[in-house]
Formats: C-alpha cells, sequence, structure tokens
C-alpha cells in the first residue's frame, strides 16, 4: 500500500472547484509518483516493493566500486559497461541523482580524449545510454540497467479519501494505491557502487 497525505487549508478549498480539483490531483499524483520511484529504486521487498537495488548480491561480477576517498574514472565507466550483458544494451540506460551526473559524470568529458557525455535533444547520454534523473538515487551512485526487466503491479487505481479536521481548519487528502514490484531479471542490472568504508 503507496500513501500520501496532504492538508489543504479552508481557504484554498474555495478556489473554483475545477482549478481545485486539478490542483488535489497534480498535487496528489506527483508526490504518488515520487514514492512510487523511490520503491522502484530502493525497495525492501518487506510490506513494499523490491527495488533495483535488491536485483542482485552486488559484487565484483555485477558492480564497480569506487574507493571512499577516490573519484570516478573513465575507465570505471567502461568497466560498469562492460558488466551489463548484451543482450540488455538496447533498453539499457543509465538511472542517477542529478548531482552525481553533474559532480561525478560530467567532469570526465575530455573532448580531446572521448566523448563520454553528450546533450542530445534535452536528454543526456553517457556512452550512448540515455541517463534518467532521479534524486531518490543515493548520491555518487548509479545504475545501469533494462528497467523493462523491472515488473511493477499497480493494481489498484489511487484512490482519495477525504475529512475535515476541525483543531485545524483544514480539509485531509490521503491518496492511496496498491503498488508491488520486482527485478524479474537481475542480470539485467549493474550498480556503480562508492564505498563508504
Amino acid at each position: 500500500e503507496v500513501t500520501k497525505y496532504i492538508q489543504v487549508s479552508k481557504t484554498v478549498k474555495r478556489m473554483a472547484i475545477p482549478a481545485f480539483e486539478a490542483f488535489l490531483v497534480q498535487t496528489l499524483g506527483e508526490a504518488l509518483a515520487r514514492l512510487l520511484v523511490k520503491r522502484i529504486i530502493s525497495g525492501s521487498g518487506s510490506s513494499q516493493a523490491t527495488g533495483i537495488d535488491k536485483a542482485n548480491t552486488w559484487d565484483a561480477t555485477n558492480s564497480v566500486t569506487v574507493a571512499k576517498a577516490a573519484s570516478l574514472t573513465a575507465q570505471n565507466v567502461m568497466d560498469l559497461i562492460g558488466l551489463l550483458p548484451g543482450g540488455y544494451d538496447h533498453n539499457a540506460k543509465f538511472l542517477m541523482s542529478k548531482k552525481t551526473l553533474f559532480t561525478d559524470f560530467i567532469p570526465l568529458q575530455d573532448k580531446s580524449k572521448n566523448d563520454l557525455v553528450v546533450l542530445q535533444n534535452g536528454v543526456y547520454h553517457i556512452q550512448g545510454y540515455p541517463v534518467l534523473l532521479d534524486d531518490s538515487m543515493t548520491l555518487h551512485e548509479a545504475f545501469l540497467g533494462d528497467l523493462t526487466k523491472y515488473i511493477g503491479n499497480l493494481s489498484e487505481e489511487i484512490n482519495v479519501t477525504s475529512d475535515f479536521d476541525l483543531k485545524t481548519n483544514s480539509y485531509e487528502y490521503l491518496g492511496a494505491a496498491m503498488f508491488d514490484g520486482k527485478p524479474a531479471m537481475g542480470e539485467a542490472f549493474v550498480k556503480l557502487i562508492k564505498a563508504t568504508a
């Protein structure tokens, strides 16, 4: 069960009904979407979806670890790409936070030596693989994989329950949905890890 709660003052509720409904749908929809993505990335699998982070037991066969005191290198990136089986290349994408892209990957770009990171039509690519950005990702870490091999099931549409809170003179709204998911094929994902010790 995935839920998001918002509280709206009585004054805001007085806005025109179509405008208020649009505001409510957008606010709850965006909040639930962020939570679903977080579960897809790092869900524990216990009373929630199993995230990509649990796709494998990460070791030298499916991950590249950058030492705690070291910085990412172009060779680390090439090694990571080399770990992904070729059959998953067609749909493969990088997944990382925006900060990781700009602090770790873009500084590796050296036009005299490589085209490691390229911006095409508003989408960043690393060695040709599109980059998806999400701040639910751990800083300095990234996944490369075929996201179509993650299976999700939104078994119930989003329901909104509302009530009036006399203590705060405001309306309460709870958006709830049933969602489960897990990586269907662990080998479809590889991980860049930043050591913590």
